[in-house]
């Protein structure tokens, strides 16, 4: 992969010359100790690799997100994303927008959006929280910085290294750094799907769902959860606005249907589905784990339930 060394202020003209032609946001610890997705105009303004409360996903899916709107029988779609970056990104949160782009690939809200955002990655210390499973293909980003190196992944990130060639030297063929392709956690075993089936009934999950208290934190969180319901908002002139809003699998009423039928009504049944969903997939989907093992469920965890902890019971078959 082609690399450069750059200068130790590097990163500081890089962000001067995205900042040019779009919005650039990234990670920023405040003072409450909270790190956040923030609206930023330099490099020091932001805690490079850190990992946000709400990740990238809000940017792609906000939460109350408008569809269309009609009015007097015109239909009108939302207007078109302004150019942005992403800068200072961790590796787990670029796995998890790899998800999202598999997931609404035919989503044409969704991916003029992800058109209009440059990415820029940046290598990580594991928390002591982290479980990022080991990889074999690299995230996707544009731009990727470490200590004194930066990688292009793609025609846009060639496009903008072209224009700093003065500032940079003869590109080498490295690797990207350690650690990007992960590696804290385990990979799920290859059998989980016949050992997730076999374990319908076992108590695991009602222990374990009697102590959610069904908050969605986790979900919330999550860089790759993407359940929505979709509301349509009549005004009194007759305009409506159908409007794509997070939801959330941990809540009652996510599988309550017409007549009053739930499909998952306990908690256990929910704390299942969504173990299923984050580790199996659904659909063309379906052997596709979605976790990337950022942690950030546990550490929203008001009663400390671990993801992490569940399938290592669940593999061990210590709940059974």
């Amino acid at each position: 992969m082609k690399s450069f060394s750059i200068p130790e202020d590097f990163p500081d003209r890089l962000v001067n010359s995205l900042g040019e032609c779009r919005r650039l946001f990234g990670p920023a610890i405040g003072q409450d100790g909270v790190c956040r997705l923030t609206l930023a105009e330099e490099w020091k303004e932001l805690s490079p690799a850190a990992i946000p409360l709400i990740p990238p996903k809000k940017m792609l899916l906000p939460p109350n997100d408008p569809l269309w709107t009609l009015t007097e029988d015109i239909y009108r779609s939302p207007a078109p994303p302004e150019p942005a970056a992403l800068i200072g990104i961790p590796p787990c949160d670029l796995y998890g927008l790899a998800y999202l782009d598999l997931a609404f690939a035919e989503d044409p809200l969704y991916t003029r959006r992800r058109e209009a955002l440059l990415l820029v990655g940046a290598a990580c210390t594991p928390g002591p929280e982290c479980f990022c499973p080991p990889r074999r293909e690299p995230p996707p980003f544009d731009l990727f910085l470490d200590d004194g190196r930066i990688w292009s992944g793609s025609p846009a990130g060639d496009g903008i290294l072209a224009a700093l060639t003065k500032e940079l030297g003869e590109p080498e063929e490295l690797p990207l750094p350690d650690g990007v392709l992960g590696g804290e956690g385990v990979r799920p075993p290859e059998d989980l799907e016949r050992i997730f089936h076999a374990s319908l009934h076992d108590p695991l999950w009602r222990e374990v769902g009697a102590r959610c208290v069904s908050c969605g934190a986790c979900s919330a969180v999550c860089p790759t959860c993407y359940c929505y319901d979709a509301v349509d908002e009549a005004l009194p002139g007759g305009e409506v606005t159908r409007i794509r809003q997070w939801d959330n699998c941990f809540f009652r009423n996510h599988a309550l249907v017409a007549g009053g039928h739930n499909f998952r009504p306990t908690r256990s049944e929910r704390l299942r589905f969504r173990f299923e969903h984050k580790l199996l997939g659904f659909g063309t989907l379906r052997g596709v784990s979605s976790c990337v093992g950022c942690g950030r469920c546990g550490r929203a965890c008001p009663v400390d339930i671990d993801i992490s902890e569940v399938l290592a019971r669940l593999v061990s078959g210590e709940g059974t």
